[in-house]
């Protein structure tokens, strides 16, 4: 640890926080600590940042806002780090709009999905009604190729930005990137290891009555069906081909199994959530019991979408 703070000394002066809970920043509201978490707030920050930590050896990841990702009790040894100020805006740019009206939006990875929801409201545009409470950033977002009701991030963007690990940023269009379920790729093997930035997206002028009443709508099926109430990071497992997470584990008879304070929703089976003081060790401990009790059971191995950041 102090030869971190040594290193780290030497090439960063911005918002810095040791040795931090990520219990207090994710949504499962439980993890380890990270050695180091910093806040970039615009370019030439994030690239000094990132060229400091290279120089030095030091691992890093940047994060969204918490909603995809578990740090375990025994914690993450190098540099967490969130994108703030100019990475949070949002751009509309009409001068970019097509043919049939559609409109280029340019978003940071930043910006809180909820935010881009309710401006795309307020500007009357619609294609992001299926992201209405969904949490977390627009990065997170693109990374997972987040969907849900039919819709996903794959069907909007028209670009997305990245920061290599030399600090370099990188604007790639929609057509050199491989979206599948859950996953985003982009086809430059020199982009591997890259951050997101920010994003493009193409959106078309609707009725502010019609997009309103879509997203009322998604948010009330999320009332209905998840466990929004107790802490959780959403959808836990991804779904295997052909078959849901959700189903298996449910037909499994996991509802409500617990480990520690760390439980299998009794409303929807692919949510474990944190029924009060859970543990990142409960939650780790209940995801693999789930992922070998539901592989006896069907011959399927379930693969979780919560990202489980490890000492190197």
């Amino acid at each position: 640890m102090m030869e971190l703070r040594q290193a780290l000394s030497g090439f960063w002066t911005g918002t810095l926080s040791w040795d931090f809970s990520m219990a207090d920043y994710c949504t499962l509201k439980a993890g380890g600590k990270a050695a180091a978490l910093v806040v970039a707030t615009s370019r030439p920050e994030l690239a000094g940042l990132i060229v400091g930590l290279e120089e030095n050896s030091i691992r890093w990841r940047v994060i969204g806002r918490g909603s995809n990702i578990l740090v375990p009790a025994g914690g993450y040894d190098g540099v967490l780090i969130i994108l703030g100020g100019d990475f949070c805006a949002i751009a509309g740019d009409p001068g970019l709009s097509g043919d049939d009206g559609r409109q280029t939006v340019r978003v940071g990875a930043g910006c809180p999905a909820a935010k881009l929801v309710g401006w795309s409201v307020v500007h009357q545009l619609s294609g992001l009604e299926f992201m209405a409470g969904i949490p977390g950033s627009i990065g997170g977002a693109v990374f997972m190729n987040a969907g849900a009701w039919g819709g996903e991030i794959a069907d909007v963007v028209e670009g997305v930005s990245f920061v290599d690990r030399r600090g370099r940023f990188h604007d790639v269009g929609r057509e050199d990137i491989d979206f599948s379920y859950r996953r985003m790729r982009p086809r430059d093997p020199a982009l591997e290891g890259a951050a997101i930035v920010g994003a493009t997206f193409s959106l078309r002028p609707d009725s502010q009555r019609l997009i309103i009443e879509q997203c009322r709508s998604h948010v009330a099926g999320r009332r209905r069906k998840q466990p929004l109430s107790v802490a959780s990071a959403g959808s836990f497992f991804r779904n295997p081909p052909g078959d849901s997470a959700g189903r298996l584990i449910e037909a499994a008879g996991l509802k409500g199994l617990q480990k520690g304070e760390a439980m299998v929703s009794p409303k929807h089976a692919n949510f474990i959530v944190n029924t009060g003081r859970a543990s990142a060790d409960d939650i780790v401990e209940l995801m693999r019991e789930v992922q070998e009790r539901v592989y006896r059971f069907s011959g399927i191995r379930l693969e979780p979408e919560v990202h489980l950041l490890e000492k190197g």
